[in-house]
């Protein structure tokens, strides 16, 4: 997956220090994905460190009151304290939860969702603290009022954010510094109201600029995965038909000998085909028509074999190899016709000359037992021997452990 000139995405933080651009919409979910797996320890440990701490201070409040923390503290401190605890709570056990949930889409839902409980539980907790201030007479209610409709304001525009796209992130980031600004200039005294507005904003804005700064470093990772990601498949797939190439085999071969050779039954179908006359396919339709011939016979072979490891590579110019570990070697003639069937019923049309009206290949197949040596050079000897046999039974057969099949 190769990144893409559109889609991009800006993520804004404050005076568009940081930006992360080119990036398809697939490519940001996946991103995002990475980034809610990445902070869930966080989230965890806030959460109940969050949790211990607010148990503690209630049970501290409560036998410090004797019993009274309502009458002593106000209803507000109360209400946020307790929200606190129960968001606090249900974030953890949704973390949590997620850890042993198989489906990684379903644990990505409960993150996110215990990160935004986490998130409005603590900004909740910041608002009544607001009003017990008030209740309490360090200030007055009128300006607690204006400073908490200042941060509703803010959170309910700061936490979309993380999720939708660039244009609509500017717009709103800029509406909430302009109102900010307009609302600050029109106060006349600046002492007590003054730490409420910075209180109301300051909050929410950090939690933004850590997700920035954090989304932003995930995007880089991210760009150097796929970066890898494109040179390994430059390294070890043909470019045509992105079948495993011969550098590719090498090192399938160093991973697997010695294992095929230690252990029992093991039941290794080598298969080597060749298309029938490419030469004059390549000369009647031209080398753009042998290209879509390739393209189309791998295309046939991966669709019969839906296996995302797939042992498939591309031998030669017109030679392709695969390997099949079987739990039952009968199986392995039945193998053999799918690979030549596949590739029998396309109706890509044959050049002149060639026997059959519809292009063919000519297979070879090997089945190898309890492999004690496996010398990959001589298994391959006696496969080419298969494969010129089906060609000079006429081609279009398949020659298995040196008999021709019917």
């Amino acid at each position: 997956m190769e990144l893409r000139n559109k889609d991009s995405l800006s993520f804004l933080l404050l005076s568009r220090l940081i930006k992360t651009k080119h990036y398809t919409k697939k490519d940001i979910k996946n991103i995002k994905d990475n980034l809610a797996i990445s902070l869930s320890t966080i989230y965890l440990i806030t959460s109940l460190v969050l949790l211990v701490l607010m148990t503690a201070l209630f049970v501290f409040m409560h036998i410090s009151s004797e019993g009274h923390f309502v009458a002593k503290y106000g209803a507000y401190a109360f209400g946020g304290l307790l929200s606190l605890l129960i968001g606090t709570f249900i974030s953890s056990v949704l973390i949590i939860t997620s850890r042993f949930v198989k489906s990684d889409k379903k644990a990505i839902v409960l993150i996110r969702i215990a990160a935004d409980i986490l998130f409005f539980a603590c900004a909740n907790y910041m608002l009544m603290a607001m009003y017990s201030d008030a209740q309490m007479g360090f200030t007055t209610v009128t300006d607690t009022l204006s400073a908490s409709i200042i941060f509703i304001a803010v959170l309910l525009l700061i936490q979309p954010m993380y999720w939708l796209d660039a244009a609509l992130l500017d717009i709103s980031t800029s509406i909430i510094m302009i109102v900010i600004a307009i609302y600050c200039m029109q106060i006349h005294s600046m002492k007590a109201i003054h730490y409420y507005i910075m209180f109301a904003s300051i909050f929410p804005f950090g939690c933004y600029a850590i997700i920035a700064l954090l989304f932003y470093a995930e995007s880089q990772k991210y760009r150097e995965t796929l970066e890898n990601e494109r040179l390994h498949n430059r390294a070890y797939y043909d470019a045509l038909t992105h079948c495993k190439n011969r550098h590719a085999l090498n090192e399938f071969l160093r991973d697997n000998k010695s294992r095929w050779e230690n252990k029992e039954n093991v039941n290794l179908l080598i298969v080597l085909f060749d298309i029938d006359d490419f030469r004059l396919y390549n000369n009647q339709f031209s080398h753009l028509g042998g290209d879509y011939c390739l393209k189309s016979i791998c295309d046939a072979i991966r669709r019969e074999f839906v296996s995302p490891n797939l042992d498939f590579f591309r031998y030669g110019g017109e030679e392709f190899l695969l390997f099949f570990e079987l739990d039952d070697p009968s199986k392995a003639p039945i193998y053999l016709q799918k690979v030549h069937k596949s590739i029998s019923s396309l109706d890509i049309t044959a050049p002149e000359g060639a026997p059959k009206n519809n292009v063919t290949i000519s297979v070879g197949g090997l089945l190898m037992r309890n492999i004690k040596t496996f010398v990959f050079e001589e298994e391959m000897k006696m496969v080419d021997e298969y494969l010129y046999k089906a060609k000079a039974n006429g081609k279009d057969a398949v020659c298995y452990n040196g008999s021709i099949m019917n």
